[in-house]
């Protein structure tokens, strides 16, 4: 990629490596939590012609669900090379990222981030996040009323601060000016001190798009994957996310207007709560019982999965075949987190029923570092086993697709790593 498509952009800013470090962090929470975004509209959508759709448009349905989940997929991959990137450099992998709703100035470029069901404000929003470098994207109706932001930039600091920026094009492109400029500095060898045999790869994963980071040039490789095929990409291109979420604007438009009563979703809630211990009032506060069950399981097994991911990214030796049980147990785990979001939009949001559905809602309170090694494996077992037989008592109430048999594998794939 020619980086002098962003000559109009300072990168002057990032000196060493901790202002490296800070803009990768940044970078790796923003792709999770972009990812967490698409992932919630996935789960909401309908699975069949008795939730008051025809056949016709649970096609399109279901060709829309594809595209998304195929962009979520791209998303955990920019995700796990990001960590790559911070990895390589010295620094420890990042699975954290702020709860939903992220309002606009927690990440730049006048972002903002909630966990909304499918509609027509959705997609365009999803649009407006990987909008093209050279393109006018107006954002999501729902998501119009901004409210302005600041970030102070500092540059008579030595300490490292944030920076702002029009895309994530733009903050990718200052990560590869600022790598070129401390390469040039300190030597390659230096700058990448990183131990490449702890990243998320191939030999880990089934996945050929993800590869080891050692020197400058698999550095840019990575970062003109992550720009070509999603957010900030330079020019138009048919298989970007920008053309997808584009194809199902067009499509769903075609729809509506040969039905207009046509929803291709469950009236999922939109930003979800389990616990609100400030404000218990909040109109999405989760409070029908089974569906509080499957929300705070659902939450539960996605922690689990970023705690596997962490472990496969661990710092130190590790056996190769460890380290792809673990990150099996990871894709596994995507697996039951996807029953369990599926379930909760099917359940009511609110104990005395009603229109409104759940939905899963991510809250973490923080999934943790790296674990000590020695153990890892067997608390990694234990909470699968647990969550396994917490899941198989919700079997007689709702259709988990195996939940509970899948987790029980898992713990015993992991206990056998002991």
């Amino acid at each position: 990629m020619d980086f002098k498509e962003f000559s109009d952009f300072s990168v002057d800013f990032i000196r060493d490596r901790d202002e490296l470090f800070l803009l990768l962090n940044e970078a790796a929470e923003f792709e999770h939590t972009v990812m967490c975004s698409y992932l919630y509209t996935l789960m909401t959508l309908k699975r069949s012609v008795d939730e008051g759709v025809t056949a016709e448009e649970l096609v399109a349905i279901n060709r829309w669900r594809q595209y998304i989940r195929n962009v979520a997929f791209d998303e955990m991959v920019h995700f796990c090379l990001v960590n790559n990137l911070i990895t390589a450099l010295g620094g420890a992998p990042n699975f954290n990222r702020p709860d939903f709703p992220v309002p606009v100035g927690r990440f730049p470029a006048d972002y903002e981030f909630t966990l909304a069901p499918f509609c027509e404000s959705t997609i365009q929003h999803f649009m407006y996040i990987e909008r093209p470098l050279d393109s006018d994207v107006k954002d999501g109706a729902s998501y119009s009323n901004k409210r302005n932001y600041y970030r102070e930039i500092r540059t008579d600091l030595y300490s490292p601060t944030r920076s702002d920026y029009p895309t994530q094009g733009h903050l990718y492109h200052s990560i590869a000016f600022g790598l070129r400029r401390l390469a040039a500095d300190h030597g390659e060898s230096k700058l990448f001190a990183g131990a490449g045999d702890s990243q998320l790869t191939s030999d880990v994963f089934a996945i050929p798009e993800l590869f080891a980071i050692t020197n400058l040039a698999s550095a840019e490789r990575a970062i003109e994957k992550i720009v070509i095929e999603g957010e900030g990409a330079p020019s138009h291109s048919s298989t970007s996310h920008f053309a997808s979420f584009s194809k199902i604007s067009a499509e769903l438009a075609v729809l509506k207007a040969a039905r207009p009563n046509f929803e291709p979703a469950r009236r999922a809630a939109t930003n979800p709560r389990l616990l609100d211990p400030i404000r218990r009032q909040r109109t999405t506060h989760v409070t029908h019982p089974l569906a509080m069950r499957v929300v705070d399981l659902g939450n539960c097994i996605y922690v689990l999965m970023l705690r596997c991911l962490a472990q496969v990214a661990a710092p130190y030796s590790v056996p190769q075949s460890e380290r792809a049980s673990l990150g099996d147990a990871a894709v596994q785990l995507m697996y039951v987190f996807a029953s369990m979001g599926d379930a909760a939009t099917r359940l009511p949001l609110k104990s005395g029923g009603g229109a409104q559905r759940a939905g899963l809602t991510l809250e973490t309170d923080g999934p943790g570092g790296v674990m000590v090694q020695r153990c890892a494996t067997q608390l990694l077992s234990e909470r699968a086993l647990q969550l396994a037989q917490a899941v198989r008592q919700l079997d007689s109430k709702l259709a988990l697709h195996g939940a509970a048999d899948q987790l029980d594998s898992i713990g015993q794939m992991l206990a056998r790593l002991s």
